[in-house]
């Protein structure tokens, strides 16, 4: 639904998505729903079918928190394990190995302009710019992470490798983490088919840049073709300008919100608004 604090346009969003010069097939998935506040990336992996359903299923199960009003950002906690569960039982159904995909989104508060959620599985990861400098704000669930060296001093097959993912069993967690939101502030998600590519100095670049949202991701998805385009790529930036008053109206919907949105059987088919 609709808030009335999104409908104030205080931040433009642009997404960009190609499959690379190499694979012949895109199993990455997005998901940009400003009127909800909601923004999502997820990388699928398992080759085939296997990667692309993941990925569409993490869209799907997640896009249930862009149509339900709630009050507690956590919400979303819930259906990126019911996306889980999805995962494994068409994978065992399908005969499929290695099926899952990575998570990577943000959730704005309905209500206080300033808040805001991030949520993430996997090694998709969500930069933040501010004051011209730009933060990772995300940790990847690799091996090389937690083992605490850089993937390169890693064997050729264990490099890339995830430790946690959608779809990689009862061992799945997804991590959250709070926002304090800014005037000004950008917001860059995206696959590892970006990040990869890309120094700190050229996605920092991109976002300096005149550009509109659409225009910077974009950018983004282009500059990781020009680096041999190997994998997937896909960009969502969302833009903030200055941060808006909270006005009487939102105040209202406020007090009619549900802390929690209630989620049933009838939503199963939940169309995402883009994916």
């Amino acid at each position: 639904m609709p808030f009335s604090l999104f409908r104030k346009k205080y931040f433009h969003v642009g997404a960009c998505t190609d499959p690379g010069k190499v694979r012949k097939e895109n199993q990455d998935s997005y998901l940009c729903c400003g009127s909800a506040g909601f923004f999502l990336v997820s990388d699928g992996m398992g080759g085939g079918e296997g990667g692309d359903r993941a990925s569409r299923l993490v869209v799907q199960f997640l896009s249930k928190a862009s149509l339900m009003p709630m009050k507690n950002l956590s919400g979303v906690v819930e259906l990126a394990y019911l996306a889980n569960q999805e995962i494994l039982d068409f994978a065992a159904k399908n005969h499929l190995r290695g099926m899952g995909a990575t998570i990577a989104g943000m959730i704005l508060a309905p209500f206080q302009p300033t808040r805001g959620m991030l949520f993430f599985a996997g090694d998709s990861p969500c930069f933040r710019f501010r004051n011209r400098e730009l933060t990772r704000l995300t940790t990847d669930h690799t091996v090389a992470f937690a083992m605490g060296i850089p993937e390169n001093q890693l064997p050729k097959h264990l490099q890339g490798v995830l430790t946690n993912a959608a779809g990689c069993g009862s061992n799945f967690f997804l991590e959250t983490q709070e926002l304090d939101i800014q005037s000004n502030d950008q917001y860059l998600l995206c696959s590892d088919g970006v990040s990869r590519l890309l120094s700190e100095t050229e996605i920092k670049q991109i976002l300096t840049s005149d550009l509109s949202a659409e225009g910077k991701a974009s950018a983004l998805v282009d500059a990781a073709l020009d680096h041999g385009g190997p994998d997937n790529a896909t960009a969502v930036v969302t833009v903030f300008d200055s941060l808006p008053e909270i006005t009487p109206d939102v105040r209202q919907e406020e007090l009619q919100c549900p802390d929690l949105p209630v989620f049933g059987k009838e939503d199963d088919d939940v169309t995402p608004p883009t994916a």
